[in-house]
């Protein structure tokens, strides 16, 4: 499989809490893939999965043990974990006119390996929150906060810092919400999909 700098791996599980967030965020008036909501995103960077979960059944490289937070991995063993469970991830690419340059790549991957060696944890409360519709728009949702984050608010605040989407609060992005706007402005495309052993373009 070949990646490049910036592509995001939308997860699709097949367990309960994943078929959730995927109707739970679901939208009828959203391009055909993303009607229902991937479950996990996660951005790829130098040929390495980064992403924040709780669900993660393998050790982060960096950290050589299982966490629940921002972590590291090689996408190809991320895409199995998903595809063996009956699951499918598809890949969104940058479109042309959005590649990532080198020095935006290095300014990435240094923040992550900071993230990395601040261990910071998984935000639950916020990934709750951000799966919500009315709330969501409120002036009660809750200021952005990095210390700990979701995967969608990790991926949303990486492509906020190379002007890839517009600055905001991470916090407000959902897994789907988060690839709808990517997809609607032009900034990413579909490119493949995985379901099982199979990659389909």
């Amino acid at each position: 499989m070949k990646f490049q700098d910036g592509d995001l791996l939308a997860c699709f599980g097949r367990d309960r809490g994943a078929r959730l967030i995927s109707l739970g965020t679901a939208s009828l008036l959203a391009p055909p893939r993303l009607r229902l909501g991937p479950s996990h995103v996660g951005i790829i960077l130098d040929g390495r999965l980064f992403e924040s979960t709780s669900k993660s059944p393998r050790p982060c490289e960096h950290m050589g043990r299982v966490v629940a937070g921002i972590q590291r991995h090689t996408p190809e063993s991320r895409i199995a974990d998903y595809t063996s469970a009956g699951g499918r991830v598809d890949v969104y690419r940058l479109t042309d006119l959005w590649d990532l340059d080198w020095d935006e790549v290095d300014l990435l991957n240094e923040q992550l390996e900071r993230m990395l060696a601040t261990g910071r944890v998984y935000d639950l409360f916020g990934a709750a929150l951000s799966g919500t519709r009315l709330f969501q728009w409120s002036r009660l949702f809750p200021t952005a906060d990095l210390d700990s984050l979701f995967c969608s608010e990790l991926v949303a605040a990486l492509l906020m810092r190379t002007g890839r989407l517009g600055i905001g609060n991470a916090g407000r992005f959902n897994p789907g919400r988060l690839l709808r706007r990517l997809v609607r402005t032009g900034i990413y495309r579909f490119h493949r999909t995985h379901e099982g052993l199979i990659c389909a373009v």
